[in-house]
């Protein structure tokens, strides 16, 4: 077979045997991914990966290398390669959600499952109402089973979820963002926890918004420097060391209606703009646990436009 195309992007990394996502500065038509580790050593194992434009969700061409040189194909359908364009706002369809566990993180089982990184906004979580209408970001995924939404600790709530939905949710192309508060320290210095990778950097300044169900009003209303950040977190130079707790309420209060937590972007300290022209907006590829390769194994891609086979 042979393959003529334009090469919009190429590139290596070393896997960690998990789902991952490839940044592309235009729409590819064709991707194709290599094992550099295993090909040629007779691994009995799938050693190339190939993608073409209009295959579905999940799906992928494989090549394994049987033994004693020996390839055959195969087909993944469903931790093949997922196309992406994160320019597309367009949000998804609604998914049934069956459970949704009470634990650090929370994990929601779902037989259709969204791809690690995404945001996806919960609803109609039974016997969890205080996060239903909340976004979060999806953590590790079990395709086809469960998904972590990796910033909720819900571990102290007083039920699972037993039913529910998800939607996935396409994040405005541009930083910084209105984000809801999963979790604030009482210490000092106050650090707030919020439910999506919140894209703030250190100098930006914010707004607390805490309604007085979720505890601690001391600190709603305040206006905060960030200090410091992590892809979750913000260090704030609030010392809140003598406010109450923060604390989602149950899911009977929430029933009756509740105002999620949240922070606003209201200006920033630096000396040059940094937080609300940043376009986050890619096309891309994921590439799912059947092409990535095991931990340590070095993978090659490579991809391409107006492609003829």
């Amino acid at each position: 077979m042979s393959v003529q195309g334009d090469v919009i992007a190429r590139g290596s990394f070393v896997s960690t045997g998990a789902a991952q996502t490839i940044e592309l500065p235009t729409k590819p038509d064709y991707f194709i991914i290599t094992n550099r580790s295993l090909w040629g050593t007779n691994p009995n194992a799938n050693v190339r990966g190939e993608w073409y434009t209009g295959m579905a969700a999940g799906t992928a061409l494989n090549t394994l290398e049987s033994g004693a040189g020996v390839l055959t194909a195969g087909v993944s359908t469903t931790a093949g390669f997922t196309e992406i364009d994160y320019s597309n706002l367009t949000d998804g369809a609604e998914v049934a959600i069956t459970a949704i566990t009470a634990a650090n993180p929370g994990v929601a089982s779902a037989a259709t499952t969204p791809l690690a990184g995404d945001i996806v906004r919960i609803t109609d979580s039974t016997a969890m109402l205080q996060i239903a209408g909340m976004e979060f970001t999806v953590g590790v995924v079990n395709a086809g089973v469960n998904f972590q939404l990796a910033y909720l600790n819900s571990a102290g709530f007083a039920a699972a979820a037993t039913a529910g939905n998800y939607r996935i949710i396409r994040d405005p192309a541009f930083l910084p963002r209105r984000r809801y508060i999963t979790a604030i320290t009482a210490a000092n210095p106050a650090v707030i926890t919020t439910s999506i990778a919140h894209g703030y950097v250190a100098g930006d300044k914010i707004r607390i918004n805490v309604p007085a169900a979720f505890g601690m009003p001391q600190i709603d209303g305040l206006l905060a420097t960030i200090t410091a950040v992590t892809a979750s977190t913000i260090t704030t130079d609030i010392n809140s060391t003598a406010f109450t707790a923060f604390a989602f309420p149950t899911s009977a209060v929430a029933a009756a209606g509740v105002s999620f937590p949240h922070i606003l972007p209201v200006g920033e300290i630096s000396t040059i703009l940094t937080g609300a022209v940043r376009d986050d907006a890619f096309y891309g590829i994921n590439i799912g646990t059947d092409c990535v390769g095991a931990n340590t194994n070095v993978m090659d891609w490579v991809a391409l436009r107006g492609v003829t086979i």
